[in-house]
């Protein structure tokens, strides 16, 4: 990437879903900003009352979510994928080893389902960079 046109940009999803709702689902749209296209290099998400810490084995997993690209109608993943296995943690995330380009002004589908009983507050950040058109 050409550091010239491009600057770091966090882009931040978030949901809630209530109590004694094991299994429920919610739905939430981003759309990205129409000035510039955006490389997702790497996806953070916190949810639910579950804490982790950096030395922890077993991360949180309140959560599973399932990304749709409404722009192009592609799926980012076969099926709903749980918090754990997306996002590890805000300590130890998954990063893309090459990044993921959107178009300005995609249009992103995020389904997000709880896999516990208890309220779950989720925030999805997606970490990369905007690249000035």
């Amino acid at each position: 990437m050409d550091n010239t046109n491009s600057l770091p940009f966090d882009y931040v999803v978030t949901a809630s879903l209530g109590a004694g709702a094991l299994g429920a689902s919610t739905s939430t749209t981003l759309i990205m900003q129409a000035d510039s296209r955006f490389e997702l290099m790497a996806i953070l998400g916190t949810g639910g009352a579950t804490a982790a810490s950096e030395d922890s084995l077993q991360y949180p997993n309140t959560f599973s979510v399932q990304i749709r690209d409404q722009t192009t109608g592609r799926d980012l993943m076969s099926a709903p994928v749980p918090q754990r296995v997306l996002c590890g943690n805000a300590y130890k995330q998954l990063a893309e080893k090459r990044g993921i380009i959107f178009e300005p002004q995609s249009n992103i589908l995020f389904t997000f389902t709880n896999l516990t009983a208890n309220a779950t507050n989720i925030t999805l950040v997606l970490k990369g960079y905007k690249i000035i058109l």
